[in-house]
């Protein structure tokens, strides 16, 4: 291990270390250590806590990330609306902001928004910005930045995100798939709990669309040219049209904007998904019925999934997922009643821990791990 950057991601990981326990961790000798930690502290990127008397005799100093060293801007963009925070460098959100926008009003105009929100975030008296992560409902190159083939944004593909925003932001900016930040806010917190399986995860997004973020041996698996996941979009000849032409996909049949439409159909005024969950949520036996049955049809995709992928755990999340048991349930079943004995044992299938706030918190993530990358730390040391 070498470099200043490894050393705080020791940190990121870990969380207070003592002098001894980064020589420990990083294999470096203690000098080595001693210098890095120092040169870290001087550059305010590492902070030296209270003293541990926890063993007696003279206390071992202990050090830990300093937050507040620089600030983090991220942005969940969905369909039909988006969220936008402000984070310190551990990844904690401190202020968020809803907006209502419709992603088919092309790229301009939706990130014009995500330009004025972080205006309103990024004030004169907060620290400086270091990270900037946004995530968007479709496949993006992980490699280039550009969305690639969405196939309900209309006049996205190929758009450059990171550079729309590079243009007002003076930091990194990373652009991903909102279902990939879901599954990594997801795997971070799994992960600092303890939880077995972390580091296997398939991660399950519904909300007006259906996507998924996989999570192998610890780290997003985007593919060739980022369409890992897309769960929502696998067509079937026998079922109804999807929004992206194909015939039977999840979507068209479970995400939010087709359930509202068929409760439209029943009389019930519901647009999106807040709507179907507060309709449900209220006792209305239609929308109860059409999130049981869309857990089970999603279920069905994720069957396929699981088949391939064999993760220790299926997390759903996703606005959607706030109706609860109503939609995980139906997932559940149809997962362990179709799926091969040995991809389910041991398999757990859950509702997110982290509830709608999933995305932000994994955008989060995505900026701090930017900001603190082993070369960017290297540049702010002084190396």
């Amino acid at each position: 291990m070498s470099g200043h950057g490894e050393v705080l991601a020791l940190f990121r990981r870990h969380g207070p270390l003592t002098r001894a326990q980064v020589v420990e961790l990083s294999g470096l000798s203690r000098a080595t250590a001693t210098h890095r930690l120092d040169a870290l502290v001087q550059a305010g990127l590492i902070r030296t806590e209270a003293a541990d008397r926890s063993t007696g005799g003279r206390p071992a100093s202990v050090f830990d990330l300093a937050e507040n060293r620089g600030s983090l801007l991220v942005a969940d963009i969905g369909s039909s609306h988006a969220r936008y925070g402000l984070a310190d460098l551990s990844g904690r959100v401190l202020t968020a902001l809803d907006d209502d926008i419709v992603i088919d009003d092309g790229p301009d105009a939706v990130l014009s928004r995500v330009i004025a929100a972080f205006d309103r975030l990024a004030t004169d008296d907060v620290p400086p910005v270091l990270g900037v992560a946004i995530g968007v409902p479709g496949p993006v190159d992980h490699r280039t930045g550009r969305l690639v083939s969405p196939p309900t944004m209309s006049g996205w593909d190929g758009y450059d995100v990171a550079a729309r925003i590079g243009q007002h932001v003076s930091a990194p900016v990373v652009v991903d798939k909102d279902a990939n930040l879901v599954a990594l806010g997801v795997h971070r917190a799994l992960r600092s709990d303890s939880v077995p399986g972390a580091d296997d995860l398939l991660v399950v997004k519904v909300g007006m669309g259906i996507g998924a973020g996989i999570i192998s041996r610890g780290s997003v698996l985007h593919g060739a040219r980022g369409g890992a996941g897309d769960l929502g979009h696998i067509p079937h000849d026998d079922g109804p049209k999807c929004r992206c032409d194909q015939r039977g996909c999840a979507e068209a049949s479970a995400g939010a904007w087709a359930i509202a439409a068929h409760l439209r159909d029943l009389g019930h005024p519901v647009h999106t998904s807040a709507d179907v969950v507060a309709l449900a949520k209220n006792g209305d036996r239609d929308a109860i019925s059409s999130l049981r049955a869309a857990g089970r049809r999603i279920g069905d995709a994720v069957v396929e999934a699981v088949g391939v992928l064999n993760p220790a755990m299926v997390v759903v999340g996703g606005d959607l997922a706030e109706a609860g048991d109503l939609l995980v349930d139906g997932v559940r079943e149809r997962v362990f009643e179709r799926s091969h004995p040995l991809a389910t044992t041991d398999l757990s299938v859950i509702a997110s821990p982290l509830g709608a706030d999933a995305g932000l918190l994994g955008a989060a993530q995505m900026a701090a791990d930017a900001a603190l990358s082993p070369d960017r730390v290297d540049a702010i040391v002084g190396c």
